[in-house]
């Protein structure tokens, strides 16, 4: 993309950002906007509120939360990248008004959204759910099929239940309405997954709507000793990192070549450069684990043989899928040059029925420094363990056709490959653990410095006390384990008024940072600024191109919003560390004792 001289914002507006969906579709824009230094992102999410009574306070605070999303129009954004799921098929009036002022200042393009006449991006839900069907009826001999559908106001629910329905009866499979039972499309489907069973004892594969369903099913087949796989196929959508954790793995239809983030970035840059693109649908395809096997290709003796470089690098694309959607910046290690180079050797030994002591160690170090550089990132360990041991069995049965017999040097680098595997993901649980104390033990420490005060140091009147307890929580940001961040506030709260599309004041004041761990008060004179550049104000390391931007407020009351470097362990902590920011600045505003 060409650059002008300034860096531009992209703006990517979400229903949640916490979910497995939500997570992977920022990773995928990130990984975009990595290869583009003029960019930065910034993400505005919301929550979805399906709750129909307005007295629950659940609704009450999510309605709250959302006042968020004006932000989109108040700050200055080069383009907006829109998913709002289900949020946009409730609200599709009140979303299109939102943003019809906008689509005609700046680029704008939808992802999974059905809302007309406008640059989207969607999935090809069709190819994936065929490939599942026609294997469950053809290969598999299936006749009694279920589904955990969704929400009647999803988009993708409804085309998901209409396709597989009609693929069933195509295939000369009757699906009876007691065959289908609707979802929250939530981890809590127990309920659900309960009824379709009871009306159901003998069916023999399921769909789930998506792979968060498929979450309550596991948990009621348990109940029953049922396994996934053996006794009933169960299969789903998205192909998060959830399914591959699942236990037994789930298998989930997933994008084929290119991610729905990814893409949504690419039609949107292409609008900012003036270019005419029309909405797209991407394919997909059914990634195969133990709740329902299914292999794309087998490892052929012919390929072996030969030591055909795509056949390796197409090994490579099956195993670590994830891979080919990440971008690979110069100084990163190209895994997949580096798995052809030592998967190379071995069929190379293979085929000439030796391998040299130099070789072997090569390969060693190659695997080394393969899985030392974040190979299981893109894979679940899962399906990478079966596909050594199905590449492991061709090569011993091989091998097992000449005098010379199975390599030894060759079966121990298979072992190593699995046990770098395994030791990579235990060192991954142990890092998330390590994460999860350190972040307690910073908040605790936090939580410690502003609500350990002295009355006597505070003053005596409300106004001192209250200036007094907020300085407290802004020296103390640092502590709160956000390494790169930035706190601006009002300096009067705002109340929420439903139905007021212009609740914020124009000006806002940017009261502190932290830059890489450290803290950096901002002195008075410099702190205000208009609230429409507050995404370009910020002075973050160059590293931390995409941030997201999150609400600080308690109860009815808007402090202001804490913008920070977007990690993963911000869109699972977040909401919480800025819930209780917003408390302590109300304990603040009103003086009160902690």
């Amino acid at each position: 993309m060409k650059s002008n001289g300034r860096k531009k914002t992209i703006g990517l507006i979400l229903e949640n950002s916490y979910t497995d969906f939500g997570e992977e579709f920022i990773q995928n824009v990130q990984s975009g906007i990595r290869q583009h230094k003029d960019l930065n992102l910034v993400v505005i999410a919301g929550r979805f509120d399906g709750i129909r009574d307005k007295d629950d306070h659940h609704h009450k605070y999510f309605r709250i939360y959302n006042a968020i999303y004006q932000l989109e129009k108040r700050c200055h954004l080069d383009g907006l990248i829109i998913c709002l799921g289900s949020m946009e098929n409730v609200n599709a009036e009140k979303i299109m008004s939102r943003f019809r002022s906008q689509i005609n200042n700046i680029p704008i393009v939808f992802a999974a959204s059905d809302i007309v006449d406008y640059v989207s991006v969607n999935y090809d839900n069709e190819a994936g759910i065929k490939e599942a069907v026609d294997c469950l009826i053809n290969v598999h001999g299936f006749s009694k099929f279920g589904m955990l559908g969704g929400r009647p106001d999803s988009r993708d629910s409804e085309k998901r239940k209409e396709i597989y329905t009609r693929l069933l009866v195509e295939n000369g499979v009757d699906f009876p309405p007691e065959r289908y039972e609707p979802t929250d499309m939530s981890v809590n489907s127990r309920d659900a997954a309960k009824a379709l069973l009871d009306r159901n004892p003998d069916v023999q594969a399921i769909f789930c709507i998506n792979d968060s369903v498929a979450v309550g099913l596991y948990e009621e087949m348990e109940e029953r000793r049922l396994v996934p796989g053996r006794d009933i196929m169960v299969f789903a959508f998205d192909n998060t990192t959830m399914a591959g954790r699942m236990i037994p793995a789930l298998s989930s239809i997933g994008v084929a070549d290119i991610t729905l983030g990814r893409k949504a970035l690419n039609l949107l840059l292409s609008k900012m450069e003036g270019e005419k693109v029309d909405s797209v649908e991407i394919p997909t395809r059914l990634y195969g684990r133990e709740s329902f096997p299914y292999e794309m290709y087998e490892y052929t003796k012919m390929e072996m043989r030969n030591v055909d470089t795509a056949f390796i690098y197409r090994m490579f694309n099956d195993c670590f899928y994830r891979y080919r959607y990440e971008y690979i910046s110069r100084e990163s290690v190209n895994l997949q040059r580096l798995f052809a180079e030592f998967i190379g050797k071995i069929l190379t030994g293979v085929k000439e029925r030796y391998m040299s002591v130099e070789d072997y160690q090569d390969c060693e170090d190659l695997i080394e420094i393969f899985f030392r550089n974040g190979a299981m990132e893109y894979t679940d360990a899962g399906k990478l363990l079966n596909s050594i041991s199905r590449l492991q069995t061709s090569v011993n049965l091989e091998q097992s056709s000449n005098s010379a017999g199975p390599n030894m040097f060759i079966n121990r680098l298979f072992t190593l490959m699995r046990d770098k595997a395994i030791t990579a993901q235990a060192e991954t649980l142990i890092d998330s653990n390590d994460s999860l104390i350190n972040f307690r033990m910073n908040f605790h420490d936090f939580l410690v410095d502003v609500t350990e005060f002295d009355s006597e140091e505070l003053g005596d009147t409300k106004e001192s006390r209250k200036i007094a307890k907020e300085n407290q929580i802004i020296g103390s940001f640092h502590k709160l384990g956000l390494k790169n961040a930035a706190l601006f506030l009002f300096d009067e709260k705002v109340v929420f008024e439903e139905g007021n599309d212009d609740l914020f004041p124009e000006r806002i004041r940017l009261r502190c940072m932290v830059r890489d761990g450290e803290l950096y008060l901002i002195p008075k004179e410099r702190q205000e600024g208009k609230i429409d550049g507050m995404f370009q104000r910020i002075d973050l390391p160059p590293k931390c191109r995409e941030s997201v931007v999150i609400p600080v407020f308690f109860k009815t009351r808007f402090y202001g919003f804490i913008l920070t470097e977007l990690t993963h362990d911000i869109t699972t902590s977040g909401d919480f560390i800025c819930d209780q920011v917003g408390r302590l600045l109300y304990v603040a505003e009103n003086a009160l004792d902690i």
